[in-house]
């Protein structure tokens, strides 16, 4: 199924909240309507009845109802109805003339009359409590002898609802709102003409006598029925008779910044009562902690004292009879207070087996094909308390089909290996070296002993949570994947768990940059055979090597996005402390370097900014040319600080500066543009004076002017911070699998404002890590590692000339201002070559200085339509979620917070 189209009507009244999906199938092309909530069952259910209604009312008309296909309590289904919408059909009458406009509305009305049966409006008979409930108590006796629909009227009988098909037939696509009441055909006539630019609906509306009535019925209807707080009124019905457009939008203008203030004072008050509440939570826990602590250092107490009474009557009874004697004293420890213990934020659960879940497993199990995973653990010297937690893990497994292969690697703490020798279970393997062979070595002597068809690590202080092999193997049947890993999460000694990894899907620039695989990690025996399993030469680092080695022969990884895996953070291991083994970074570096032998990488491997993360760079290869296109309008002073810091800071020099005046009107503008082409001859500027459309402005300057073989799209309102920054983004541009990359960039206050988009955030997509210090690490390092993201902003943005024109570059019919650069990155995408982030291009970003807000109701009405193309063209990736953004995490914020509702719900 290919998803085309998706909406949920969330700012509805609960009661009408119902969710629309435009799909497609080998059976053809459909509509489905679902209610969104439980109390909106009643009106979904009123959807048939309207069918049948107007179904038999129109029966001798040209006009008809979407015939219902499928129809359930969850669901109901329509086909997709080809042809044009009255709206198309308006707007091309609008284009060519205001009189062929209102001809075409007068015949739309005249249609109206001819489809429907109509008899005269009588309140005293028609007006009862439903008409009232939903349009107020009014005079309505003004509007006697109306024409009126007769008995069932449909409320929207807008424009976009009726469809002209290849026949001439017309289809009413949307009924939704049909009651079962006589409502003039005036008013619903009068809703129509709200919609419709004001020179053409006063051509109506003039005539009217009763649009006083009717706009006290549709506020009623909208802002206190039908609408949450009014909204859907504020935000569109503006219109009112005899009022001049320009007072029409003042009014909203001064509503909207009532809003905005009102919803300031709320948000601070919210943050109030919020702390408030915190602090009063977080003093309650005190006082339980203070009551719980008080109560067990009063029974410390009284043993303390009972235990000295006990003692001084021993020593006095046997004192004459044993010299020196001491009265044992029985062991109880001081309590300590509960808020030294208390974790705070992320608490793993124990997943539970639902029935769903056993009637999987079972089926699993049942299997012919069910696989046996062989879980490899080497063993050296680990105290007996942890081996026997990471053991019982795999005990606990629900998915039962297992062996567990352990490798002792000659260890010398004698409980290690008197452990090893208790255990007493026919699936679980035991070989004792004779020599040490370090944990690569000990890991290929276990994997040896394997005999199931996937394999799976584990250390052996770490533990499974008892779901891993379940969903390792549910997910393998599911995708029949060579590689699956999951998320983890890290256990202390008391067995709290903390610090969730929630990982990307699989990105193989951040696998570069880091081991962010880690665990748990179950891949095919034949893979881990077909690359010669661990590379002994690079114990410490050997699983790092190895997942490197085994993407070079599969990309049929899958990631499972749940906690599967407990790394144990105690002294001396990496999970606690990066700098533990110093060897193990030594090694990571040298398995890197290795691998770009391997892959024939002309390039070299630098530590990162941190512990355990790296740069690998790529050599340029034969100096090409970048062209570096800058669109504006006006703002000298901006123009000029782009095109200086360009040419001052920029080390790589084979580049070339097109600037493109977009209706510039400015004297100054111009003679800033000839004295800084005077400069440097790389900078020309042209003229490209049409209505400001930024997607056409690039093409134009691209395919007219670009000489590059790459091109880098640049914002006027971008400064440079790093001298090598085209060589960051070159470098990546320049290898054939990767297509856009985008640069690391900054608010003039240095907070992030850019470090690629995540597709879903905030309903759309949005900025990763907007706002986070320029000095912060973001999650797990993220700010700092070169990693692929789904899209990049075109403030900064690279990408091979060739590509650009493959895929016609940007959209300049559907996104002419907004959404531009992430449709072209997801059209990219889409095409198989992997979009990336650099954090090693920086700039400032002096964010919308230029052009300023979408705040104008114009402004506001294209970038909604462009929003709603961007669902329409993409709905697919935004329906299941960016493959570099973890669902665990948050979609209401920037900054990658673990979203406790979501990680319950993924459970």
């Amino acid at each position: 199924m290919k998803i085309f189209y998706v909406k949920n009507n969330s700012e509805r009244n609960p009661a009408f909240q119902l969710k629309t999906v435009i799909y497609s199938d080998k059976e053809g092309k459909f509509v489905k309507k679902e209610p969104l909530c439980q109390e909106a069952g009643e009106h979904f259910n009123g959807i048939a009845r309207a069918h049948d209604a107007l179904k038999k009312l129109l029966a001798n008309s040209s006009m008809e109802p979407v015939p219902i296909i499928h129809s359930s309590e969850q669901a109901i289904v329509f086909p997709f109805v080809e042809g044009e919408s009255f709206q198309s059909l308006f707007d091309k009458a609008y284009q060519t003339s205001l009189d062929h406009a209102v001809t075409f509305v007068s015949d739309y009305f005249n249609l109206l009359k001819a489809s429907f049966p109509l008899e005269p409006f009588c309140a005293e008979q028609m007006v009862d409590e439903q008409f009232k409930k939903l349009f107020g108590e009014y005079d309505y006796a003004r509007l006697d002898g109306l024409e009126a629909f007769k008995e069932t009227t449909n409320l929207d009988l807008i424009l976009p609802n009726l469809i002209q098909t290849e026949n001439n037939r017309i289809v009413l696509i949307d009924y939704e709102w049909t009651f079962p009441l006589s409502l003039p055909l005036e008013y619903i006539f009068y809703r129509t003409l709200l919609l419709l630019p004001a020179e053409v609906s006063e051509k109506f509306l003039s005539n009217m006598d009763h649009l006083d009535l009717f706009e006290k019925m549709e506020r009623h209807f909208i802002d206190r029925y039908v609408m949450k707080d009014g909204f859907y009124f504020y935000k569109y019905n503006y219109i009112k008779a005899n009022v001049p457009v320009t007072e029409l939008l003042d009014a909203k203008e001064r509503h909207i910044d009532e809003l905005k203030a009102s919803a300031k004072e709320n948000l601070r008050v919210a943050n109030e009562m919020h702390k408030v509440a915190e602090r009063l939570g977080e003093e309650l826990q005190e006082t339980g902690d203070d009551l719980t602590y008080a109560r067990q250092m009063v029974a410390y107490r009284d043993w303390q004292l009972e235990n000295a009474r006990l003692s001084n009557r021993i020593k006095r009874l046997v004192a004459k009879l044993i010299p020196f004697y001491r009265a044992p004293v029985s062991e109880m420890q001081e309590p300590v207070h509960p808020a030294k213990k208390r974790k705070k934020g992320y608490r793993y659960r124990t997943p539970e087996l639902t029935p769903q879940k056993k009637e999987l497993l079972e089926s699993l199990l049942k299997s012919k094909d069910a696989p046996t995973i062989s879980i490899l653990m080497p063993v050296y010297n680990v105290d007996p308390k942890w081996l026997h937690n990471a053991i019982e893990s795999v005990k606990k497994q629900w998915y039962t089909k297992w062996e567990l292969c352990i490798v002792d690697d000659k260890s010398t703490n004698e409980a290690t290996l008197e452990y090893l020798r208790s255990l007493d279970d026919p699936r679980i393997k035991i070989k004792f070296s004779d020599v040490n062979k370090n944990i690569a070595g000990a890991s290929n002597d276990a994997a040896r002993m394997a005999t199931g068809a996937y394999i799976t690590l584990l250390d052996n202080d770490d533990e499974l949570t008892p779901d891993a092999l379940f969903e390792a193997v549910k997910t393998l049947y599911e995708t029949d994947a060579d590689f699956v890993y999951s998320d983890e999460d890290f256990i202390d000694t008391e067995g709290h768990c903390s610090n969730p990894h929630f990982k990307p899907d699989f990105s193989p620039d951040l696998l570069l940059s880091h081991n962010y695989i880690t665990h748990l990690a179950c891949f095919k025996k034949s893979l881990f055979d077909e690359v010669g399993g661990f590379d002994e030469r690079f114990s410490g680092s050997q699983d790092y090597d190895l997942f490197l080695r085994m993407s070079e022969k599969t990309d049929n990884i899958h990631h499972i996005p749940k906690v599967l895996y407990h790394w144990r953070t105690i002294e001396g291991s990496t999970s606690a402390d990066s700098k533990a083994k110093p060897e193990a970074l030594k090694i990571s570096k040298q398995v890197l370097e290795e691998t770009l032998k391997r892959r024939g990488i002309d390039g070299w491997v630098e530590y990162g900014n941190i512990d355990h993360y790296f740069r690998v760079r790529y050599t340029i290869q034969n100096n090409p040319k970048v062209s570096i296109v800058i669109p504006f309008k006006d703002k000298p002073e901006l123009l000029r600080m782009c095109v200086t810091s360009v040419l001052e800071k920029s080390t790589y020099e084979n580049y070339e500066i097109i600037g493109i005046s977009n209706n510039s009107e400015e004297e100054t503008t111009f003679k800033t543009m000839k004295e800084l082409a005077a400069l440097d001859g790389r900078v020309t500027f042209y003229e490209y004076n049409v209505p400001f459309n930024y997607a056409q402005i690039n093409n134009y300057a691209v395919n007219t002017y670009a000489k590059g073989e790459h091109i880098l799209l640049l914002n006027n309102d971008i400064e440079v911070i790093t001298s090598d920054w085209i060589e960051a983004m070159l470098e990546h541009s320049q290898r054939p699998e990767i297509g856009c990359v985008g640069a690391k960039l900054y608010y003039p206050d240095d907070t992030v404002q850019h470090a690629g988009i995540i597709i879903g955030l905030g309903g759309y997509a949005g900025h990763s890590h907007k706002h986070l210090p320029r000095e912060s690490l973001g999650y797990f390092n993220r700010l700092n590692a070169v990693q692929n993201v789904t899209a990049v902003t075109a403030a900064c943005l690279m990408v091979k000339t060739a590509l650009y024109k493959e895929v016609n570059g940007m959209d300049e019919v559907k996104f002419k201002v907004a959404y531009n650069d992430v449709d072209f990155c997801l059209r990219i995408h889409k095409k198989g070559y992997r979009n990336l982030f650099t954090p090693y291009a920086e700039l400032y970003h002096h964010e919308s200085v230029s052009r300023g807000y979408e705040t104008t109701p114009e402004k506001m009405a294209r970038f909604q339509k462009e929003k709603d193309a961007l669902y329409e063209r993409h709905g697919d990736l935004l329906q299941q979620g960016d493959p570099f953004y973890n669902p665990n995490l948050t979609h209401d914020k920037e900054d990658f917070t673990p979203c406790l509702r979501r990680i319950e719900q993924n459970r």
